[in-house]
Parts: C-alpha cells; sequence; structure tokens
C-alpha cells in the first residue's frame, strides 16, 4: 500500500516492513533499538545492504509506536510503501 494512501493518525507497529524506492527498492523493518525506548528505526532487510539503518524515527509516547504522519515526513520527497501482515 503506498504509504500517502495511509491515514496520519494511523499507528504504526514495530513490526511493519516499508519499502522504499530509490535508485533500487530496498526493504526496512521499523524496530526496537536497544536501550532507547523513545524511537524506532528502520532497518534494512535487502541483500547487500542488509543490517543498515534508514533512519531513526520517534515514537508517539508515551504510545510505543509510530504515527503515519511521523513516518510520512520522515519520508518526504521519497516514494514508499507500506506493508502490513
Amino acid at each position: 500500500m503506498p504509504m500517502e494512501e495511509i491515514q496520519d493518525q494511523e499507528p504504526i507497529w514495530a513490526g511493519t516492513k516499508i519499502r522504499i524506492y530509490q535508485e533500487q527498492p530496498l526493504e526496512y523493518l521499523l524496530s526496537y533499538i536497544y536501550g532507547n525506548s523513545n524511537e524506532l528505526q528502520l532497518t534494512c532487510l535487502t541483500q547487500g545492504e542488509a543490517g543498515n539503518i534508514g533512519g531513526v524515527i520517534t515514537k508517539d509516547l508515551p504510545n510505543h509506536y509510530v504515527l503515519a504522519q511521523t513516518l510520512k515526513t520522515f519520508l518526504t520527497g521519497v516514494y514508499s510503501e507500506i506493508c502490513f501482515e
């Protein structure tokens, strides 16, 4: 699903996959950061890039998720899709 189709107030939880299209499509996993309870990170899953951090996103505290609006702002100017499994 294209990121722009997600409602701004939609909670995006750790474990959600996000595909970002730049030169080539890269798939990321929104995941927890050990020792940091205020943010989640985008960890690359794509072969050859796996393990690289694509960015750190601030949680909607005191909740344990990121709002779609925050993620959209982070990804401004880049076509991206979100995969809810």
